[in-house]
């Protein structure tokens, strides 16, 4: 996928250019999605009391799954090239990441989190190759 460049005075002119819909639909619940892997490092008292002695394995996770967000924060404002490969790599990543610590910990309560990981992976790339909103602004053409 590559990334086409458009003037301020197009996106202006044209309301696929600007960033709404379902492009914030992604957008917001990432920003949400980053800061609550950060804030649960403010409750470690909560994650031994639930994970016991393997609590720093979450904890691992937390920062983990908030720096796979990363990419897709900083780089899609930017219409960057690498934010479509980037994201779909990251959330990859999250759900091996997110099934390694299931096994570690315990996969019965990393059920949910795994099958949440295996929709957004699956809807992302969906969303950048079927929304006429992305593919204006960011994809080109041929895509």
């Amino acid at each position: 996928m590559e990334w086409k460049d458009v003037t301020s005075a197009e996106a202006e002119a044209k309301k696929h250019y600007r960033p709404s819909g379902w492009l914030l639909s992604f957008y917001v619940p990432a920003v949400f999605r980053f800061l609550a892997s950060f804030r649960s490092l403010l409750s470690i008292e909560a994650l031994k009391r639930a994970f016991s002695d393997k609590y720093a394995i979450m904890v691992g996770l937390c920062v983990v799954q908030g720096l796979l967000y990363l990419p897709f924060l900083i780089l899609s404002p930017q219409k960057n090239l690498l934010m479509p490969k980037a994201m779909i790599s990251a959330l990859w990543l999250s759900v091996a990441v997110t099934a390694i610590a299931g096994m570690l910990v315990n996969l019965s309560q990393m059920t949910i989190p795994l099958i949440a990981g295996v929709v957004s992976v699956a809807l992302f790339p969906w969303f950048l190759r079927t929304s006429k909103r992305a593919k204006l602004p960011h994809l080109a053409a041929s895509c």
